[in-house]
């Protein structure tokens, strides 16, 4: 702010004895004039230095009486606001409300410093970071997140030695903040393929500066407390880990918040994480190497490649019902994949029409195996049906944020309620065989 200031009043009083030049240079030529009332607008915006000097620099306006008496009065006028100002100032340099304003004008006015101090003090609150220096990317973070910082003294308490001064910050709503880091933070630790690298405070910051960039926050108001005691003639304060979450709107408390994040919204991006897989990475994901056991060499390979493809097309999910009941949650969720029931029934029927020809009984082990290979590979190409599976989860929160861990049911329902499929084949075989 102060900078600004200083800028502003060296380029207004530039101005205004830029002004006076042209307007003398346009009367020599008898142009048009710069209106008398601009030139002492110019003077009363604080210009008046600049006008002053350029009217006896240029020789200008000298002989009129409003500007002989009325530019040199402005100064003086001028100068005594300035004089009141910085006396009202120095009175108050003593009072702690002042050392709580320089302390604050810090975050108003960003340095290299104060971003320094900042990170590192997130660093303390981020044990696991790797470093605490800065960047570009990490200084543009922080500089976003204090963009529309703005403080107001609510009040001063004196008392001996100590006082506390309440002040109102107003900062974008740091609760909606922490969410969206959050649900970042999460996505990246859940990605099945993440890619390698340290995890250090550039990265940490990156995604901060990322989702502020990405979202649009409200402006909320909240209250900081400072603890001052006396220390000579000044006052020093009492810093500690309640003030700096304060200043930064409780965002300390928010990001340490185990339940900032529903189960379902963990759940979700636990979730969606899956759908993003490729055929190969769901290949690698599950560990499927002749997922229907047919040891068959020549057909293995392109049975597995198709059940994947069909899986990775078909998987999607939907949260029926979430219940959260202290640290443990209770989640029905339905899980939309390949429909292995028609996949098998399909399979069934080709595998009696084979049964029912000489070629079955000719056929060696080997050619038996490829045939009936074969036959399951058409089946899965033939399916067209997706089959939704509704299970029973049980989820808890473990202090930090909410464990999810996929059981065998989950795995079933994945995989196109293979159990179930396979209970319908054998029904199938066994009223073929009784009939």
């Amino acid at each position: 702010m102060k900078t600004l200031l200083i800028v502003y009043i060296i380029a207004i009083n530039l101005i205004g004895f830029c002004i006076m030049g042209i307007d003398k240079r346009k009367a020599r030529r008898g142009k048009w004039r710069v209106p008398e009332k601009t030139l002492f607008i110019i003077a009363l915006l604080f210009g008046s230095i600049g006008i002053l000097t350029g009217m006896y620099f240029f020789r200008h306006k000298t002989k009129h009486l409003s500007f002989a008496i009325g530019i040199p009065a402005i100064v003086i006028l001028q100068f005594l606001l300035v004089g009141l100002l910085f006396s009202v100032n120095n009175k108050r340099k003593g009072r702690p409300s002042q050392a709580v304003e320089n302390e604050l004008s810090l975050i108003q006015e960003l340095d290299s410093d104060t971003i320094q101090s900042f990170v590192s003090y997130e660093n303390l609150m981020n044990s696991h970071l790797a470093s605490g220096t800065i960047d570009d990317k990490t200084a543009e973070a922080v500089d976003l997140f204090f963009k529309h910082f703005q403080y107001n003294i609510h009040n001063e308490q004196i008392d001996g030695d100590t006082a506390t001064v309440s002040v109102n910050i107003t900062n974008i709503d740091m609760h909606a903040l922490a969410q969206d880091l959050c649900r970042a933070i999460l996505k990246e630790s859940v990605a099945i393929h993440p890619e390698e690298k340290k995890d250090t405070t550039s990265d940490y910051y990156c995604l901060l500066g990322d989702t502020l960039k990405s979202n649009t926050y409200d402006l909320i108001v909240t209250t900081a407390y400072f603890h001052l005691k006396k220390e000579g003639s000044g006052w020093i304060i009492l810093s500690d880990e309640v003030l700096e979450d304060e200043l930064v709107s409780g965002f300390i408390t928010y990001m340490n918040d185990p339940y900032i994040l529903s189960v379902s919204e963990v759940l979700s991006i636990h979730l969606d994480a899956l759908k993003e897989l490729s055929p190969e990475q769901w290949t690698e994901y599950l560990g499927i190497e002749d997922v229907f056991a047919t040891y068959n060499a020549d057909y293995y390979q392109r049975i597995d490649e198709e059940y994947i493809r069909q899986l990775a097309e078909d998987f999607d999910y939907e949260i029926i019902k979430c219940t959260e009941m202290g640290d443990s949650a209770e989640v029905v969720l339905r899980v939309k994949s390949i429909d292995m029931t028609n996949v098998l029934t399909i399979y069934k029927k080709k595998l009696l029409q084979y049964a029912t020809t000489t070629k079955s009984i000719r056929d060696d082990d080997v050619t038996f195996s490829n045939e009936t290979s074969k036959l399951l590979l058409e089946s899965l190409q033939e399916n067209d049906k997706t089959n939704a599976t509704d299970i029973d989860l049980v989820f808890h929160n473990n202090g930090s944020i909410w464990e999810i861990y996929f059981d065998d049911t989950f795995t079933n329902a994945l995989m196109g309620n293979m159990r179930g499929a396979i209970e319908t084949f054998n029904t199938l075989t066994r009223e073929t065989i009784s009939n």
